[in-house]
């Protein structure tokens, strides 16, 4: 081969190479800045509570149930705080600094659903299960809340009858069952998530939370009206 031919080929390679690295960098800055839409994701799972024996997959339009009350629960002292600049709360900085209101409201979305699911699974292993009064209630309860959830937490969620039934259910066998702790003589505080009854419990358990998934999800008007929505 001669010399021309293999400079030739050479030229041919080394483009072909730069095309490839530009093609590459192209794609990760276009997924880099586009935009995360909380409603195309709401079959994937961003939560599994699992222990020896079994594992509950939480999707993200299950979490959006915790998501809903958290957010609206920290939007209601955000407007007391400073109804002008309702940023202004959710950015307060907690611990020294190192964490804020917001981060906080995120990682209590986690602890409610991780809670609610290991109360879950206890009652799933101890036979429980709902009458069909509480069957009925728990109906009765999806459909007030389907009925009264805002224009913006229905585009959010796409919730049905049937996706706030199930929840419902789960969250009234949850209710079950820790009522029967209760009625064995736990408090409240000690079947709270920083209770002791429930971090004892909770040793017994993990949890994995989709990081990659879960950092996309802003809390602090995802599911909240503001002034100018």
């Amino acid at each position: 081969m001669s010399k021309k031919k293999q400079d030739i080929i050479i030229v041919i390679c080394v483009i072909t190479l730069v095309l490839s690295v530009c093609a590459i960098f192209c794609i990760y800055y276009m997924n880099k800045n586009e935009e995360f839409i909380f409603s195309e994701n709401l079959d994937k799972i961003v939560l599994t509570v699992k222990d020896d024996s079994e594992s509950m997959d939480i999707s993200m339009q299950e979490i959006a149930y915790y998501i809903i009350n958290v957010e609206g629960d920290v939007d209601d002292m955000a407007h007391q705080f400073n109804n002008e600049n309702l940023n202004a709360y959710w950015n307060v900085k907690l611990d020294k600094g190192l964490y804020t209101m917001r981060k906080y409201a995120k990682d209590l979305v986690i602890e409610k659903s991780v809670m609610d699911n290991i109360y879950y699974m206890e009652a799933i292993k101890n036979n429980m299960t709902l009458t069909d009064k509480e069957k009925e209630l728990a109906s009765e309860d999806a459909h007030i809340i389907l009925k009264n959830m805002t224009a913006k937490q229905m585009d959010v969620t796409d919730y049905s009858f049937a996706d706030l039934y199930k929840i419902m259910n789960k969250l009234y066998l949850t209710a079950k069952y820790v009522g029967q702790l209760m009625e064995a003589g736990y408090t409240r505080e000690e079947l709270d998530y920083k209770g002791s009854y429930y971090l004892k419990l909770k040793d017994e358990y993990s949890y994995i939370v989709e990081e990659k998934l879960w950092d996309e999800v802003k809390l602090g008007e995802l599911t909240v009206d503001r002034k100018n929505d």
